[in-house]
This record gives C-alpha cells, structure tokens and sequence, in this order.
C-alpha cells in the first residue's frame, strides 16, 4: 500500500478535489472541438482537422477514468495531469512557432487559435501516456523497494531471532546427551517449536509485499466467521455488528482476521469482547481490551515490535503486510469500549 506523508500538501489537494484535472482538462478540450464541427456545418475540412485531437482529448478521459479504477493514488494521478499539462504547453509552442513561421512568409493560417488549441490536444494526449509509464515505473520500484525490506526483515529474524531457542535447543541436547535426562529433551521439543513459528510468520511476512492476485468478492461476515473458528479463543466472544463485500484474497485476509483476534485476546482480558464491522470506505476490527497508546500505535505495526518476551513481534507486521498487499491503508484509534480500534480503508 502506498503510504502518503502528513506534509505531502500535494495529495491532500488532489483528494480534496471535485473532479480530477486530468478528466477535467481532457473534457474542456473535447467540448471546445466538438462545438466547431457543427459550427462548420460538419464540413469535410473540420472533419478532418478535429477527428484526431478528439479522440485525443477523449482518450485523456478514458486514460483518468482506467487510473481512478485502478485505485491509483491521487498523487500520483496529479503527476499524470502536470505530464499532460507539460505535454500540451509544449505542442501549443511549437504550434505557435510553425504559425509564426507561416505568418512572416505572410501565407498565414485560418484560426490560429483554435490551431493551437488542437495540437495541444494532441501533445495533451502524448503526455498523458508518458506520464502513466512513469507512475507505472514508479510503482515497480516501490514494489521492489517494500520487497526488499521484507527480504532484509526476513534475514533479520533468522539472524537474530532464531539464535536464541537454537541455542537453547543446543545445550538442552547436550545435556541430555551428558546426563542421560530425557526431561531435556521436552525443552528442545519446545525451543523446535518456537523456531517453526518464527521462520512461518516471517515468511509469511516476506510472502505478503506483493499485490494480490485474482482477489474476488468475499462477505465481511464470512471472514470474520471463518478466521474465528481458527482461533484458540478460550472465553473470549466476538460479533459482527453489519455487513459489506470485500474484494480480497481469502486465504491473506482471513491471516489478517486471525493475527487480530489473537493480539487481542493475548493482550486483553480472558473474557474479551471483539466486534467486527464496516467502516467508512472499509472496515474495522475493535475490541474492549487495555487498547494501545497512541505514541505506540504506528511502531506496534512494524516488525519486532512486542510487549511481550515470548512474542517474536511479527503479528502485527504480518497484519500491515497483508493489508499493503490488498492496498488498504490501516489506522489505529481507540474503540468504543476503550480498546483498540483497526481501521482498514482503501489508500488514496
């Protein structure tokens, strides 16, 4: 998920926007165009002079209209619109500099203006498309970027997280060997386990960068429910309060239910009460525990975070991971009940 800075004064205008610029420009230009072809009595020359920079200027539409349904940020799509913008000054100069040519050799050009305005529609339409490689291109690297961050978590866990139950596993063996105790045995069965479990959740830390593939519409309802039924919840209770469809993986997503229930029920009460439901442009998983500081709420979600001696600090990265993947934004506030709150929302 693309994460947009407090100060990116940028995108806050871009989101705050009625109507995109991109779609906004390409829409002007087309109607400017379409209104000379009847005034000229839909003669063959307007015809031909107009047919391509409108289905330019159209095309700039569709382009804008393809970026928002992609989810694009708006960021990114204001990067698109200043290509076209770029790209439509600069047919407009050079326009402007063979009409000029024209003019001292004194044959001229009938509507020099509205010349101009047809071939910045073009280069309108030229920038648009080198603007989407460059979002495109920009993506590859931030992809590439997030997955390399989770390779080098990855060999941070193995480096350093590992070493302490192979450790223990080690003497635990020798001294089995050395005194015969079958007792030390059951610790190195445990240490084992505790390695299986760190090497699962960061690989599964490592395995969610990427974007989702084939993702399908899946109830909120049926998530929550399913990821439930995999939990150890001892007295721990949940309801779902409402209901809307996800387009998600359901195998990530339901890891993403599961890591939840279990950070609360790990660090809340016996008796915790979890609530499930939608929020405004996703949804939200809250609970009535001893909820989460708020000078802590943005560190809890990164890799080795843990109150806890025995927790490997990877629940919740796993949870930010899942959610990059599916490119929801996650937020953190208090529940109602006092507890913490997961927002899940589509990023901008």
């Amino acid at each position: 998920m693309q994460r947009v800075a407090d100060d990116d004064w940028i995108a806050e205008i871009g989101e705050r926007l009625p109507i995109s610029p991109l779609s906004a420009l390409g829409l002007f230009l087309a109607a400017i165009i379409g209104i000379r072809i009847p005034l000229e009595q839909v003669a063959t020359r307007a015809l031909l002079e107009s047919v391509f920079p409108l289905l330019a200027a159209t095309a700039v539409v569709f382009a804008d209209r393809w970026l928002v349904s992609k989810d694009v940020s708006a960021r990114d799509r204001l990067t698109v619109f200043g290509y076209g913008l770029g790209g439509f000054l600069a047919a407009v100069l050079v326009t402007a500099l063979h009409l000029y040519v024209l003019y001292l050799e004194g044959t001229g050009a009938q509507a020099p203006l509205y010349l101009l305005l047809m071939g910045g529609t073009v280069g309108v339409g030229a920038g648009t498309v080198a603007g989407v490689y460059e979002i495109q291109q920009r993506t590859a690297v931030r992809e590439a970027e997030r997955q390399s961050a989770r390779l080098e978590e990855f060999a941070s866990v193995v480096s350093h997280d590992l070493r302490n139950p192979l450790s223990v596993a080690q003497g635990r063996l020798h001294a089995a060997f050395t005194t015969g105790d079958p007792e030390h045995l059951q610790e190195v069965d445990a240490a084992l386990s505790r390695m299986d479990e760190l090497i699962e959740e960061t690989l599964s830390v490592a395995r969610s960068g990427t974007q989702v593939e084939d993702p399908y519409d899946v109830p909120l309802v049926e998530l929550a429910s399913d990821a439930w039924t995999a939990v150890e919840t001892n007295e721990a209770t949940y309801e779902t309060v409402g209901d809307r469809t996800l387009q998600v993986d359901p195998l990530r997503a339901k890891q993403l239910f599961e890591n939840l229930y279990r950070n609360a029920i790990e660090h809340g009460r016996e008796d915790v009460h979890i609530r499930v439901g939608p929020c405004d442009g996703g949804f939200f998983i809250a609970d009535d525990g001893p909820g989460i500081p708020e000078n802590k709420r943005a560190e809890v979600l990164e890799q080795g975070y843990s109150t806890s001696a025995e927790g490997s600090g990877l629940g919740l990265a796993i949870v930010r991971a899942i959610a990059d993947a599916h490119g929801w934004q996650v937020a953190i506030t208090d529940s109602e009940a006092g507890g913490a709150r997961f927002e899940f929302t589509r990023g901008g």
